[in-house]
């Protein structure tokens, strides 16, 4: 009798603390999936070709390094005056004047010479010691989830 006793409370132990655990697991998850909601922002600009980088003869190194570059630019960025109104506004320091755009080229060749809105998701710099983004080179890369056309010319 007192071996099942003892044998219930260890059970009713171990259960109890596993839910704790779950329960604090599951809003951890729900945060990481609402983070990753708040960094999509929409910001609106002018889509340009980008500038390639001088390669040398440096073989496949260089054909390599040109593959990662960015083919479009979006110039004269700034904050979307649509952006969803239920996401909070990033500092307006988060908002560079450029970006490398990361997409298909067929979503983008179209849209060279327009103004555009574009959502999406910026990369963060590999090194944090990385100066602000003055030029095409050191811009930061968005990635294109949604792209719409405000207007046919940048003017």
């Amino acid at each position: 009798m007192r071996s099942r006793i003892w044998s219930a409370t260890c059970s009713a132990i171990v259960l109890g603390i596993s839910v704790g655990i779950l329960a604090q697991d599951a809003p951890a998850r729900q945060s990481a999936s609402q983070s990753a909601a708040a960094k999509k922002i929409t910001v609106t600009g002018c889509v340009a070709k980008a500038q390639q980088a001088a390669t040398g003869t440096s073989g496949a190194t260089g054909a390599a390094a040109s593959a990662k570059e960015a083919k479009f630019v979006l110039s004269d960025a700034s904050m979307s005056s649509n952006a969803t109104a239920g996401a909070a506004a990033p500092p307006a320091t988060a908002i560079a004047s450029e970006y490398k755009l990361d997409a298909d080229d067929a979503k983008l060749t179209p849209h060279v010479g327009h103004k555009v809105e574009i959502t999406g998701t910026v990369e963060e710099p590999k090194a944090a010691t990385q100066p602000p983004a003055a030029s095409a080179p050191n811009a930061p890369t968005r990635k294109v989830d949604n792209l719409k056309m405000v207007a046919p010319s940048c003017k």
